[in-house]
C-alpha cells in the first residue's frame, strides 16, 4: 500500500523514488508496530472460527499458507493488468476462501464482530473520508485560497494542519496501539 501513500509525491517530483522508499521503510514499520495489532487480531482470529482447527492445527497452517499464496497471486496479477487492488481485501478474501474450502460456510464469522465489520467499513470509510476531505478542502479554500495574502495565510495554516495530523496519530497510537506497549492503560488524561 506504499504506492497509495507516495504516488502523488513521487510523480509530482516532490520526493525522489529513493526518498519515498526510505521514508516508507520507517513509516510502514512504525505503522505496523504501533497500530497494526487490531488489524492483525481481526485477520488472525475473527474472520474464521479458528476453534474448528484445534484438533488439526496443521490444517490451519496449510489454509493460511494457501491464503497467502492465493492473495499474493491475485495481487500480482491485478497489478500486472493495471487493475486497482487492495492487499488487505485480497488476504481477507483468501482466508475466507481457504476456511470455506476446509469446513464450509459455517467456518466464517459472518457477524459484525467478524466479516460484517469489514463489509461495514467498505461503506463507512468512503463516506467519512469524503466528509473529512470536504471539510479540509473548504477550510483551505475559505481560509487560504480566497484571501488577498493567500501565500502568507498558507504558511500560517500549515502548522495547524501538521499539528492536527500529529494529534490524530498520537490519539490512535494511544487508543488502538500495540497491546504490548500497554499505552491504553496509562493515565494520560485522554
Amino acid at each position: 500500500d506504499v504506492a497509495n501513500s507516495f504516488s502523488t509525491s513521487v510523480s509530482s517530483k516532490s520526493l525522489t523514488l529513493k526518498q519515498a522508499c526510505v521514508i516508507a521503510i520507517f513509516a510502514e514499520f512504525l505503522g505496523a508496530f504501533l497500530l497494526g495489532a487490531n488489524t492483525t487480531d481481526t485477520i488472525k482470529g475473527k474472520l474464521i472460527k479458528v476453534s474448528l482447527f484445534v484438533k488439526n492445527p496443521e490444517l490451519l497452517m496449510l489454509a493460511m499458507v494457501c491464503a497467502l499464496i492465493g492473495s499474493s497471486f491475485w495481487t500480482i496479477l491485478a497489478s500486472f493488468l493495471g487493475w486497482p487492488v487492495s492487499t488487505t481485501h485480497s488476504i481477507v478474501g483468501a482466508i475466507i476462501g481457504s476456511g470455506i474450502a476446509v469446513f464450509g460456510f459455517k467456518v466464517v464469522d459472518w457477524s459484525y464482530k467478524g466479516f460484517g465489520k469489514i463489509v461495514a467499513s467498505w461503506f463507512i470509510s468512503p463516506v467519512l473520508s469524503g466528509i473529512v476531505a470536504a471539510i479540509i478542502f473548504l477550510s483551505t479554500k475559505f481560509l487560504v485560497l480566497e484571501r488577498q495574502n493567500s501565500f502568507e495565510r498558507g504558511l500560517q495554516i500549515i502548522p495547524l494542519y501538521f499539528g492536527l495530523t500529529a494529534m490524530v496519530n498520537v490519539f490512535f497510537i494511544f487508543y488502538k496501539g500495540s497491546p504490548r506497549l500497554k499505552l491504553s492503560t496509562l493515565n494520560v488524561g485522554i
